[in-house]
This record gives C-alpha cells, structure tokens and sequence, in this order.
C-alpha cells in the first residue's frame, strides 16, 4: 500500500493522489494541510502507523512537505513524524532513502559534475562585492548565491542592489550563458529532458515559461548516471545551460525533490508514473 503525505495545496502531492487513483494503485492520502493531520503515533514494536482513527502498514511512501499551503509549522511536524517512521522502518520504499537528511552543496554538485564528465561554467565564488565595480566585461557574467535557491540575476543588477544598500550572501559569479535551458529529470534511473523556452536570465522569472519534452542528449547521458548514482538520488533534475542554442549544454545543478508539474503535463505523465513505478 502506497501511502502519500503532503499537502491537497501542492499540485505535486495532488498529481501523485490523481495518477494513482488513475492507475489503480491501492494508497491513502495523508493532506498535511488539514488541522488534524498530526494525528500520527507508532512504535518501534511493529511496523504499524496511526494515522487518526485509522492504522496502516505501508509499503511505500511519497513524502513532500508542503509550501505551498496550510500551516507551516504542521506541515513540517508531520512530514517529520512520517520522515522518522520510514527511518525506522527501512523495508518501507521511498525515494531518496539515502540522501533525504543530507545538504544538497553546490559546489560539491559542480566538483562532482567536473569529475564525472560534464563541463561546468567558468565560476568565481565571492562574498566581498567591491571587486564587481571593476570586474571585466560585467555583461558576460551573471551571479547567483552559493547556497538556496534566489535567482540569479546579472551583475549590473548585483551592483545596483549592492550600491543601494543592500546585502548578499556569499555567490557565484560566473560566465553568461546564452544558449538554451535544459531540465533533465531522473526517476530511478529513467531519465526525460525538456526545453524550456524564455528569454530571461533566469526561466522562474518568466510567467510565459513554455515546456517541451526533447529527446535525452545522448552526450548526457554516462555523466548524468553517474553524478546521479554517487548521490544516492531515486529522484532528481539537472539543469543545463548551452553556451550556442543546443549546443554543448553546460551543467548548472542537481536538485534532490525538485517540483515537477509542469514537465509532467509537458511529458504526458512521463515523470509521476516513473515515481510510481519506483514506489510501487
């Protein structure tokens, strides 16, 4: 039995409850963002789990904690509640098993990419900005944070920001790509690309972002299985930036449970059955 947690609010947990509904997979839908949704208890006698008046033994489990609704501070107990059982009872199927408590360091993602095969952008790490007033040819170059997820943002508008009193953590600065944008999904093992199409610096700052399934690159390939298995990820996406429309794709980051919604209706489902597949 396929047991699902996250919120009815995210459009992720949402796709995984209709796919499986679809598909005839038997589950239970746990919604994180229901007042109730802490009534949860299990022991380490049995692998049993209360959820509310009703007791399951799952044999998978789809875990996402919610941002994008309910209460935050419920959303997380629960996804840790949840998180700690399937830790408890390691016979249970779930995806990124081995890596879900772990750091997802950039710059150990970009050594490793380098060392597995792929091409990284040239890339200076800087956390005093004074030298951008006179760095060389700023229009080729763009700055993004060492660590989160802000977008990345040119280095005029980096200044700008600096000059008008503002603070930055510590960033990449690095070559301006102008090529074009590839997500690469894996799923255990199974890998989908897509093409996203935006004349912005970053795609997430376009509204009219447009996703299109493309055929894997197959020079993508060895260097994705690879960095993937070394990370332990079930489930993840690469991203590429090309430096010549779709030509030689230079990896950007990995992301450990990235959202997925908008490539699954690109990809016709492509990427919630791969996760189901996994799971059960």
């Amino acid at each position: 039995m396929l047991l699902i947690v996250g919120g009815e609010s995210d459009p992720n947990t949402q796709r995984i409850v209709d796919q499986s509904h679809i598909r005839d997979v038997e589950y239970m839908f746990w919604d994180t963002d229901n007042d109730d949704c802490l009534q949860i208890a299990w022991d380490f006698d049995k692998p049993l789990l209360d959820l509310g008046d009703t007791q399951v033994t799952p044999t998978a489990i789809y875990l996402r904690w919610n941002v994008f609704g309910g209460q935050s501070e419920k959303n997380l107990a629960a996804f840790e509640m949840i998180q700690a059982y399937a830790f408890a009872w390691p016979e249970v199927r779930l995806l990124n098993r081995k890596t879900i408590v772990d750091i997802n360091n950039k710059s150990l993602n970009l050594r490793l990419a380098r060392e597995f095969g792929f091409t990284i952008p040239k890339t200076l790490v800087m956390s005093n900005f004074s030298p951008l007033k006179t760095i060389p040819d700023p229009e080729t170059k763009i700055a993004k944070p060492l660590g989160g997820g802000a977008h990345t943002q040119s280095i005029a508008d980096t200044t700008k920001h600096i000059e008008d009193g503002g603070t930055l953590p510590p960033q990449f600065i690095q070559e301006l790509l102008p090529g074009e944008n590839l997500r690469l999904f894996s799923v255990g093992g199974e890998l989908s690309c897509f093409h996203l199409v935006t004349d912005q610096l970053d795609y997430r700052e376009d509204s009219a972002v447009d996703v299109i399934q493309v055929a894997v690159p197959e020079e993508l390939v060895a260097a994705t299985n690879k960095l993937v298995a070394h990370k332990g990820f079930d489930y993840c996406a690469l991203d590429f930036r090309c430096r010549s429309g779709f030509d030689d794709p230079i990896f950007l980051e990995i992301n450990s449970f990235p959202m997925f919604v908008r490539f699954d209706d690109a990809g016709k489902n492509c990427i919630v059955n791969a996760i189901l597949d996994f799971l059960v």
